[in-house]
């Protein structure tokens, strides 16, 4: 019996090929494959962009409590106001990778979903940076230094930290209120009072900052290369992990050289910092 060239040949009335049904589920699978990807697409997206908002606000809140509190200072002069107060290079280091390694997991975590994300190289900066904060502290506690001898100075005169200074510029300001009517012995005790605001005033005005890269980088007598070196090798390196994760996904593993010569530096500053001058 005689069969249509349709039959026998695949194709319809029209010309046309008619898909067979392995042929269309083919293209179905390749449809919903193609779906899946986008959606991980826009998952991935979703994840980076929810990472990197995380990470920009734990920055800037770490940024606005160095600026407006007493973190990162280093308040060798309790007369001054935590925020006229000098930044502490060992604790700015320290912050430092604290900062970069809890962005670096919280992006991480986020994008992946594990916390197996840190690296030994990461813990080991963050111990090379408490270890240089450390040491830096128990120098301070151990030497004899000029804001040793202007803090007792204060004290002595029964200034013994910033409040009694603004109970001191209160009481002046009570007193400066009453005009004519202060008393001859007011006027006296207000004379007194002035003079010992400005006797103050003028000891701590060396000590206080002038500025967070100028604080870091230099002691009273002016540059250190002992501290530029350490702020220089320490935002090289930091700048180098945090590419690193951002460009691979993952935490890097530093060269132990690299390691090791940040270890070097910090005790280097460590080192130089018990002969240096400070403001």
């Amino acid at each position: 019996m005689l069969r249509h060239p349709a039959a026998s040949t695949g194709y319809g009335q029209s010309g046309e090929h008619a898909p067979s049904p392995g042929f269309a589920s083919l293209n179905s699978r390749a449809g919903l494959l193609c779906a899946d990807q986008r959606h991980s697409g826009h998952g991935n997206d979703y994840r980076n962009g929810v990472s990197v908002i995380a990470s920009v606000a734990v920055a800037a809140w770490i940024v606005w409590q160095a600026k407006t509190s007493a973190l990162l200072k280093d308040q060798l002069i309790p007369q001054i106001p935590s925020r006229r107060q000098t930044f502490s290079l060992a604790r700015t280091q320290m912050a430092f990778w604290f900062l970069i390694v809890l962005i670096s997991f919280l992006y991480l975590f986020i994008k992946t979903g594990s916390t197996l994300v840190l690296t030994t190289q990461a813990l080991m900066l963050m111990g090379i940076s408490a270890a240089t904060a450390g040491g830096g502290i128990a120098v301070d506690h151990v030497r004899d230094t000029t804001e040793d001898a202007v803090n007792d100075a204060l004290q002595a005169l029964g200034l013994n930290s910033y409040q009694d200074v603004v109970s001191l510029e209160a009481e002046i300001a009570a007193m400066t209120a009453e005009g004519d009517a202060l008393t001859a012995p007011g006027k006296a005790r207000l004379n007194d009072r002035l003079l010992l605001l400005q006797t103050c005033r003028n000891r701590t005005a060396p000590y206080e900052t002038r500025g967070w890269f100028r604080d870091l980088t230099t002691d009273i007598d002016g540059a250190a290369l002992h501290r530029l070196q350490a702020v220089i090798w320490t935002a090289v390196v930091g700048g180098i992990f945090v590419y690193q994760v951002f460009r691979t996904g993952i935490m890097p593993n530093l060269d132990e050289n690299l390691l090791l010569l940040m270890g070097i530096s910090g005790a280097g500053y460590v080192g130089f910092k018990s002969g240096e001058t400070q403001y």
